[in-house]
């Protein structure tokens, strides 16, 4: 029986692009998620004594700013080292030969195949060879041959890897490095292939099997759910048990939420909450980062478009009530409609009446927007256009600055003004 643990796409030490302003994102939970998802790699390998692990191109995200990044991987390396569990690693796109311009001497137990031609490198336990792995780093970013084709043969009698970096017949959203096909690696006789480069998770092909694992730690909204690597176990050389492992410390999902019908905050705050509630696997082991799109036809619609930064904390404090240390808000993104648009004539004044309410009482339960929106507005403009001595005089002749208390006093006048003439016009017709 042989064990071992495939993995890929590490990106140790990736740059939170794009994250900066999340305000509700834990900076400090995602920060160093890619190294503490590769000690959690390490520890699996560890706890499941595996005979070596294959990790397929992209360990690095590019060259170093500093060669700290680089100890951490080699401090890791040499955990498995002190067990004797080898390594064998090839570079990708990401870490070819010719980025990294200061690389470190590795432990004796990591292997890296060479960039000029193919390598194969056999695997020894108790002085018998039980894999033999054959691969071929990248020597430089944009590697356009056809590596595979010129990986050797397989060795009769053993068991045969290939691990190879690679878009293989195309991904979408990833470059074409390397390109080969299904087909071809089905031809070439191995029993399995490590496949690296695409960052979600799919098992191409069983018999022979040919496996992107993903990267081990999702890194933004696009790399959504459990991040991870394969431990596989083979008992001879053809048939195979691939379990998935998740090694992630932060997770990324997208939700939708329907606002169709609801009509006030507590309508919000209840759909909101079912929502989650019947989402609740997703954060209970692992934090986890949600993007939130609100869709439907709502006579919140305009309330909601005019107070996303409000709205977006009132789902954080929901958040937080559900579950304190796991659920956070990546984004709101307002998709709504008007209700009042989409319904009979006849019930346009009323809901039209009611979206007026609704939205003006949000602004003014939220004076940081009401201030803004009033300084946006033309009414500034005015209130700079009246001389200064007028403002200071305190009879009748005096000119008031409009300011958010004037306008609450007239929404509450105002509202109940425009529902009389409606009616009064609805009776006419």
């Amino acid at each position: 029986m042989v064990r071992f643990i495939h993995a890929a796409d590490i990106h140790l030490d990736s740059p939170l692009k794009g994250l900066a302003n999340r305000p509700h994102l834990p900076a400090d939970k995602i920060k160093d998620a890619t190294r503490n998802a590769l000690t959690n790699l390490v520890n699996l390998a560890l706890s499941e004594n595996v005979d070596f692990v294959l990790l397929a191109g992209d360990i690095y995200d590019g060259d170093w700013d500093d060669t700290i990044t680089g100890f951490e991987f080699i401090r890791e390396m040499g955990r498995l080292s002190q067990k004797n569990i080898p390594v064998v690693m090839i570079f990708g796109n990401h870490d070819a030969i010719s980025k990294i311009s200061q690389p470190l001497t590795p432990p004796k137990n990591l292997k890296i195949l060479r960039s000029d031609s193919p390598e194969s490198f056999e695997i020894i336990k108790d002085g018998e060879v039980i894999a033999i792995i054959h691969g071929q780093s990248f020597k430089n970013q944009a590697e356009t041959r056809n590596l595979a084709t010129t990986y050797p043969a397989p060795v009769a009698g053993k068991l045969n890897i290939g691990i190879l970096h690679t878009s293989l017949d195309g991904r979408i959203g990833h470059d074409n490095y390397a390109p080969t096909t299904k087909i071809e690696l089905i031809n070439k006789g191995y029993s399995y292939w490590a496949l690296g480069h695409v960052h979600t998770r799919e098992e191409v092909h069983q018999k022979p099997y040919i496996i992107f694992p993903g990267n081990i730690q999702g890194r933004h909204i696009r790399e959504t759910g459990a991040k991870g690597c394969y431990l596989v176990t083979f008992k001879d050389n053809h048939e195979a048990q691939l379990d998935f492992k998740p090694l992630d410390v932060f997770r990324w999902e997208v939700l939708r939420l329907n606002l169709t019908n609801a009509s006030n905050k507590n309508d919000l705050e209840a759909k909101t909450i079912s929502l989650i509630e019947e989402h609740s696997k997703i954060y209970q082991t692992t934090p986890v980062g949600i993007r939130i799109t609100l869709e439907g036809s709502t006579v919140l619609h305009s309330w909601l478009k005019s107070s996303q930064n409000y709205v977006a904390d009132i789902i954080q404090s929901i958040f937080t009530g559900i579950s304190t240390d796991k659920l956070f808000l990546e984004q709101l993104k307002v998709k709504t409609s008007d209700f009042a648009f989409d319904q009979p004539q006849e019930q346009l004044t009323e809901d039209v009446l009611h979206l007026i309410n609704q939205s003006l009482k949000g602004l003014i339960d939220n004076p940081d927007e009401f201030d803004d929106l009033i300084k946006k507005s033309t009414l500034e403009s005015l209130n700079r256009a009246i001389p200064g001595d007028w403002k200071k005089l305190k009879d009748d002749n005096s000119i008031e600055p409009m300011k958010r208390e004037w306008l609450e006093s007239l929404f509450s006048e105002i509202v109940p003004v425009i529902q009389t003439i409606a009616k009064n016009e609805e009776k006419k017709s």
